[in-house]
């Protein structure tokens, strides 16, 4: 997946992930002072094979990889298979004020936000335990924690003083406070996501009544509901068809027949063509 809204920057060292799943964020610490530009830049070019999904610094955050691909970030084949990767700019010797103060917290929390929803990932952080007895744990996890439950690695980062509980209070509020503030555009967008796309046609449509037909896959049918609004706000249906629609059908019977998430945006556009 490509966050939407957020700027891409293809990283050099992307590699094939084995079952295109995921199922952890990982959180490293760059251990220097550069830009999350500078480094998506950087990453565009080293022969390292190291690499990284996004890149985070006091202002920005850049994605370097599509989510799907396996990075080169964790040292060990677990980490690299299952984790996504997210290196924040700094050391991991800063102070705990040091990073409150020069990491952009909300627009980082807004895109793991985003990344939590696609791979039902939990804003919590996972033990070291947790990881060695399941290296599908769906949580968070520092470098330092995949060292010392997988190994192949030397790293210690994000570092002690690292704020965790910052990080994960931010990104749990974003996934409460997206869940209602998602955009008809970005709908889209992640519906147009090929992996989305893929879960969505395999998923039948599990809900009877509300003149939606069963048997059809929830692609196909939330398409209908987004091509329903496009048509009410481009001027396809006429406020005659409206009006006979609201003369005909009791309160319960509109209620019933829109989805929850809609029906305050098809009311608002209803009264408008009425009262034109």
């Amino acid at each position: 997946m490509k966050v939407p809204g957020v700027p891409f920057v293809q990283g050099r060292n992307a590699y094939d992930d084995r079952d295109g799943q995921k199922f952890g964020i990982a959180i490293h610490a760059t251990d220097n002072t550069a830009t999350a530009e500078a480094e998506a830049s950087y990453a565009t070019r080293r022969t390292d094979g190291v690499s990284s999904h996004f890149y985070v610094d006091a202002d920005s955050i850049v994605q370097s990889l599509d989510t799907d691909s396996r990075a080169g970030h964790a040292g060990s084949t677990n980490g690299n298979e299952n984790g996504i990767s997210v290196e924040i700019t700094g050391r991991s010797t800063s102070s705990r004020q040091w990073w409150l103060d020069n990491v952009a917290w909300d627009r980082l929390a807004e895109v793991l936000a985003v990344v939590c929803r696609y791979y039902d990932i939990a804003p919590r952080r996972a033990t070291v335990a947790e990881m060695q007895a399941n290296p599908q744990v769906r949580a968070f996890y520092g470098h330092n924690d995949m060292r010392l439950a997988w190994g192949g690695t030397t790293h210690t980062d994000p570092g002690a003083n690292f704020p965790w509980d910052q990080l994960l209070t931010k990104v749990e509020q974003a996934i409460d406070q997206n869940e209602d503030d998602m955009t008809p555009a970005q709908f889209l967008a992640i519906l147009q996501d090929p992996a989305v796309a893929r879960l969505m046609r395999a998923l039948p449509w599990q809900y009877v009544g509300g003149g939606i037909p069963t048997g059809l896959s929830t692609l196909n049918v939330l398409n209908q509901i987004y091509e329903g609004v496009q048509n009410l706000q481009s001027g396809t249906i006429s406020a005659e068809v409206v009006s006979g629609v609201l003369a005909t059908l009791t309160p319960e019977a509109i209620a019933a027949a829109i989805p929850a998430e809609l029906a305050e945006q098809v009311a608002d556009e209803l009264a408008r063509r009425l009262a034109a």
